[in-house]
């Protein structure tokens, strides 16, 4: 029986003797296994590839010829991809992108030329020459692999931030108003409104020169309207802020709001500090 090739000679020489196959995977890794597509013509830089790769637990590998390589990705969607920089295909695309193809998270370029890697360096995590250093493979491997793990978490994340957001729908405030004026009801825009009086059961909406009553309490109206927008200068007022000019805050005497078609309304004899913070918060 013949002694073991060269390339295997070089790949035993770094492969640990113990490890197992069938070992369980990283608890740092998900239990999902990696999937690595290969598509690399020469049969000995093949041959070196395939044999680390079946080495990882975590890790499981296909190889195809460069014909099949993006039928092959679009039917299975690999985890990483591992071709030689000479496929045509890829050759003349230049990019996943170019091809119509969701990226992988991890992309790895063989060739034995080096000006032909120069193509790829955007899309790839490592360009590596031929002959290929097992070392510099292992390192390859290893970042492909870290990619994918933060790709993964990020992604459950992401999920989890998704399904929180389902759990909690986003209020909804009031948009439009319908006032009755005679026989009509109109629809009022509450971004137009300037501000807000309180009439005992009505509530007398104030659009510029214009207003408008409308059968409602205060207290409810305030509760259907946008706090970032709306803000309750009195109890008998309320004031959109987009209208609002200034707030006039002395030291000691009468407080004002001063909307800007001119409007001054007094503020609540509120703490000015709990006012100031308020206005800050909702700015």
């Amino acid at each position: 029986m013949s002694g073991p090739s060269e390339t295997e000679t070089r790949l035993l020489k770094f492969i640990p003797q113990s490890i197992d196959a069938g070992a369980p995977a990283s608890p740092h890794m998900p239990n999902i296994p990696i999937k690595v597509l290969i598509a690399e013509p020469d049969p000995a830089s093949r041959k070196l590839i395939c044999s680390l790769v079946e080495y990882e637990p975590e890790m499981m590998v296909e190889c195809v010829d460069d014909s099949r390589l993006v039928s092959t990705m679009q039917e299975n969607a690999p985890d990483v991809v591992i071709f030689d920089a000479r496929i045509l295909t890829m050759r003349r695309a230049g990019s996943w992108d170019a091809l119509g193809i969701a990226p992988p998270p991890a992309t790895i370029v063989t060739a034995y030329d080096p000006t032909a890697l120069t193509a790829f360096a955007c899309m790839a995590i490592d360009l590596l020459v031929k002959p290929i250093d097992v070392g510099r493979l292992e390192n390859a491997l290893a970042l492909a692999k870290s990619k994918i793990v933060c790709a993964r978490a990020q992604s459950k994340a992401d999920e989890w931030d998704g399904e929180k957001e389902q759990g909690a729908p986003h209020r909804q405030f009031l948009q439009r108003l319908a006032v009755e004026a005679d026989e009509r009801i109109m629809l009022v825009r509450v971004e137009d409104i300037h501000w807000m009086q309180s009439a005992g059961n009505w509530v007398r909406l104030h659009i510029g020169n214009r207003s408008h009553l409308l059968r409602q309490s205060m207290k409810n109206l305030q509760a259907a309207l946008d706090p970032n927008r709306f803000l309750r200068v009195h109890r008998n007022a309320i004031v959109n802020l987009d209208h609002v000019q200034e707030f006039y805050l002395p030291p000691s005497g009468n407080m004002f709001v001063k909307l800007n078609n001119g409007m001054c309304l007094p503020l609540r004899k509120a703490n000015r500090a709990m006012l100031r913070k308020l206005l800050k918060q909702i700015a």
